[in-house]
């Protein structure tokens, strides 16, 4: 499910994976939510890029399925 931002409210919780699209954009990001909640990180190919969350349109929650041990 699409979530849009519009306010802080709208956000996922902090240290959660997401697929994000940035505003005016129409590309979607795979990334995670900062440990603080603060920023949206995304590390294609080992570089880091940081966006604040103003800058996110919306965002998808990713879940990655359990490995049986």
């Amino acid at each position: 499910m699409k979530v849009k931002i519009i306010s802080k409210e709208d956000l996922p919780e902090p240290g959660s994976i997401v697929k994000f699209r940035i505003k005016n954009t129409t590309q979607w990001r795979l990334g995670r939510r900062d440990a603080e909640g603060s920023d949206f990180i995304e590390e294609p190919r080992g570089i880091i890029y940081r966006y604040s969350w103003n800058q996110i349109d919306e965002y998808m929650l990713w879940t990655i399925p359990e490995v049986e041990i």
